[in-house]
């Protein structure tokens, strides 16, 4: 079983960041949540989650190496993030950059 406590002074959103970096299990993140942060309802936990930029990172990763897995371009990739990205609160939006990197991290498209 994985153990995670916040760190001292720690808000709850820099806790969900830095459990969502190391991978800890989500029932681990939402005892701690509810044990330690007080939060009661699974609405108000999605939704701080909904806000942990690696979180999105993630999410971003799984769908571009899905497409580039299918056979997709990276053109089809690349758009799919740019689409979702502008759409994304400011704090958790990427930059140019940001994308690029999250779809050449796939692999090599195909030209």
């Amino acid at each position: 079983m994985v153990t995670i406590r916040p760190i001292g002074g720690e808000t709850p959103l820099e806790f969900v960041e830095r459990a969502d970096s190391l991978k800890v299990p989500e029932e681990v993140t939402n005892k701690v949540l509810t044990d330690h942060f007080g939060y009661a309802e699974d609405g108000e936990i999605k939704k701080l989650k909904l806000q942990s930029k690696p979180f999105w990172d993630q999410f971003y990763r799984d769908h571009v190496e899905g497409i580039f897995q299918r056979g997709g371009t990276r053109y089809a990739a690349l758009k799919f993030v740019q689409r979702k990205n502008d759409y994304a609160e400011e704090h958790r939006r990427l930059s140019e950059v940001e994308v690029e990197r999250i779809v050449d991290s796939a692999g090599d498209w195909p030209r």
